[in-house]
């Protein structure tokens, strides 16, 4: 069955430095929750109660599903119905995930839930499958550096409906 509306959020790079991917989370991470970027993207989803967001990251398959929905602010937390990347049944194999790899996974994800209408964001096109690319935001410097018409396409794209 086909869900409406997704966002597929990355998030090294985009909430956070791509640097932080090849490091477990710490308690520092926790900080981007009060910042600009991420008040502006709840403020941003708030506005589009349809959409439903799906997470892009390879920390899933590093520290699990839940660890990564538990670094997100609440506001977004209550918003994601899953992720592109297997995470908790792969914690006891510890499974290494290329950053590429998300590219892969995230094809798979669409390809299995089959969204009417799909938006991405994303640091680098590369991650990101040729074919989505038209439905994508890029923010090659993070959110944190987005510009203003950065946030008008995502602004668009997200207020696309079925």
């Amino acid at each position: 069955m086909a869900s409406s509306c997704l966002f597929y959020l990355a998030v090294e790079g985009v909430l956070l430095p791509r640097s932080a991917a090849s490091s477990e989370p710490s308690t520092d991470t926790y900080q981007f929750r009060d910042r600009p970027h991420a008040t502006q993207l709840m403020d941003l989803l708030r506005e589009q109660e349809h959409v439903r967001v799906v997470v892009n990251s390879v920390w899933v398959a590093s520290f699990g599903f839940r660890y990564v929905l538990d670094l997100l602010p609440y506001s977004l937390r209550h918003r994601v119905i899953g992720a592109t990347v297997p995470g908790n049944r792969m914690l006891c194999r510890r499974r290494h995930i290329e950053p590429n790899g998300r590219c892969t996974c995230l094809a798979a994800d669409v390809q299995r839930r089959d969204p009417a209408v799909l938006t991405v964001l994303d640091s680098d096109a590369l991650y990101v499958p040729v074919p989505l690319r038209d439905d994508t935001v890029i923010v090659p410097r993070g959110l944190w550096a987005a510009q203003l018409d950065d946030w008008s396409r995502l602004r668009d794209k997200l207020a696309r409906k079925a």
